[in-house]
């Protein structure tokens, strides 16, 4: 024990003496997943600003007759996540519709209200800029819909009712109520947004768009963090493991000394990288709400083992290869490919069935499944992912022993 635990010791002495290489690595690699992450946020925001048609409205706003029909149209299942109004005046739509602030205007003639009440609606005009001739349509369809079935169901129960009440409740005035059910009928249309919640899933294991993805380029962070750290695999002395085993210490022992000091060198970094970079994302305005009552030891805490399952991996395929650029060069190709079947750069929820069991099964999927159970104040998945540690630590060792019995000892 004594002997494995200087021979640890002078491991890690090599590797803090490679840290400061370490670190500027992954300061590349930090502005790298900076710009990564504000492209998508930047997108993220983009696309649900195009998702939605903001409508001016030109009209007696304090009317509330028009008020609360367009308050009852932006509550209509098909309008609600498309269209938002907003009222203005007639040369206030037009400025903003000249703009492109606005999507279109409705203009709605003076005494609107009161041509209806007569029987004889004054037209409601439709502006919309060239080119975009099919919100004119959009809106047209939407508001047809919503006046024929308010209408249509309107005088189903109306006429319903008084024939009910005609024929079975004599003592009842059935045009009281047909007014009092008129009201009610209303009420339920214009205030149906009150019936229901939406609950938002999010991509993968109920984690938001920002949450998700931070997990994602987190961990492509951490598979791509071991190319820093090639000069310690470098510079082993290829001659000493052969002596080292003459003398008793065989390949599971060098290769848990050496691997702890490779850990400590991953470690050392991405806690460095990770305490530079969380002020930084709390502060640069990024909507990621499962960072805001995030717990700074339960991230360590997850962000060590994280680098433990990973840092294996890395350590294992270092093992497989017998130079460090074609090391690198694995690491690399590892990294892509499994940060694309894993979910870091496309959420896996979207992926068939046999690719998200493969993702999940391998160190990466483990890696983002178990911090975005972190993300969500649950350490499910852990133990999964810390079985790949010694799988992979062992056959690190069996690839070095099987390399001294090939080379005859020598190497």
């Amino acid at each position: 024990m004594k002997r494995f635990c200087v021979y640890a010791l002078l491991q890690c002495k090599r590797a803090l003496r490679l840290l400061p290489h370490m670190l500027a690595v992954l300061l590349l690699l930090a502005c790298g997943a900076g710009l990564v992450a504000a492209g998508l946020s930047a997108g993220r925001a983009a696309d649900e600003a195009g998702q939605v048609a903001l409508v001016g409205v030109v009209g007696n706003g304090a009317d509330p007759y028009i008020r609360v029909g367009i308050e009852a149209l932006e509550t209509f299942d098909v309008s609600r996540d498309e269209l938002r109004f907003i009222f203005l005046s007639e040369a206030e739509a037009v400025s903003a519709l000249r703009e492109g602030r606005l999507s279109a205007f409705l203009y709605l003639p003076d005494g609107y209200v009161e041509s209806i009440y007569a029987g004889e609606p004054a037209p409601i005009r439709f502006i919309t800029p060239e080119g975009a001739s099919g919100l004119d349509s959009l809106l047209t369809a939407e508001l047809a819909a919503a006046v024929t079935r308010l209408v249509t169901e309107t005088e189903n129960a109306e006429y319903g009712l008084i024939r009910y009440v005609s024929e079975h409740l004599p003592e009842v005035d059935p045009y009281e109520a047909d007014s009092a059910l008129v009201d009610r009928y209303f009420a339920m249309v214009l205030t149906r947004d009150q019936l229901f919640s939406v609950k938002t899933v999010g991509l993968a294991d109920t984690l938001r768009f920002g949450g998700y993805y931070f997990c994602g380029i987190l961990v492509a962070f951490l598979l791509l963090a071991g190319i820093g750290a090639s000069p310690f695999c470098a510079r082993r002395c290829t001659a000493l493991g052969p002596v080292l085993r003459a003398r008793g210490f065989g390949p599971v022992r060098q290769t848990l000394g050496e691997f702890a000091a490779f850990y400590l060198l991953l470690l050392l970094g991405a806690l460095a990288a990770a305490a530079i970079a969380l002020p930084l994302l709390r502060r640069s305005g990024l909507n990621i709400p499962e960072l805001q009552d995030l717990s700074l030891p339960a991230f360590f805490g997850m962000l060590a083992l994280l680098v433990l399952c990973i840092g294996a991996a890395q350590f294992f395929l270092y093992e497989l290869v017998p130079s460090v650029l074609s090391g690198i060069a694995l690491q690399f190709l590892a990294a892509a490919v499994q940060g694309y079947i894993c979910g870091c750069f496309y959420p896996y929820s979207f992926f068939p069935d046999g690719l998200q069991r493969l993702g999940a099964v391998l160190p990466a999927g483990r890696a983002i499944r178990c911090m975005g159970s972190a993300l969500r104040h649950s350490g499910a998945g852990v133990w999964s992912m810390l079985a790949w540690v010694p799988v992979l630590l062992l056959l690190s060792a069996g690839l070095r022993a099987l390399r001294w019995r090939r080379t005859g000892g020598a190497a």
